[in-house]
């Protein structure tokens, strides 16, 4: 079993919103994945001209473990009748629903679909 990355916008996201967490891989804008042998840092991703170029690219499961960890917040996922995923946002400990008044309900075809766009929804609340 493979673990799934987050996509480069994620990844973006991410360190925008101030992501350090040690990563085995990288992600450059070109969306190319570079895999290292030991975990690499946000002081190794490549700028030029001051815009970084590579970005640290986590598994969906650390991201959400760092929404969980750092800014209290966990995105939910559930399987629903009719076959498809939705996710949640719920506060720490409180349970307090969260999210953008004006997102469409959109139907995911897979958990890790359902759980990419929450992690984005969260990170864009941020």
């Amino acid at each position: 079993m493979t673990e799934e990355l987050v996509t480069l916008e994620t990844a973006k996201l991410l360190k925008d919103k101030g992501f350090n967490w040690k990563c085995e891989h990288l992600i450059d804008r070109n969306k190319v994945i570079t895999k290292y042998d030991l975990p690499q840092s946000m002081s190794c991703c490549t700028e030029i001209d001051g815009e970084p170029v590579e970005f640290l690219c986590p598994t969906l499961y650390i991201a959400q473990k760092w929404l969980r960890e750092t800014k209290k917040l966990h995105v939910e996922v559930s399987y629903m009748y009719g076959d498809y995923w939705i996710y949640d946002i719920l506060t720490i400990p409180n349970h307090d629903l969260v999210g953008l008044s004006d997102r469409p309900l959109v139907h995911y075809k897979s958990y890790e679909e359902a759980l990419e766009a929450g992690i984005q929804e969260t990170l864009k609340l941020i």
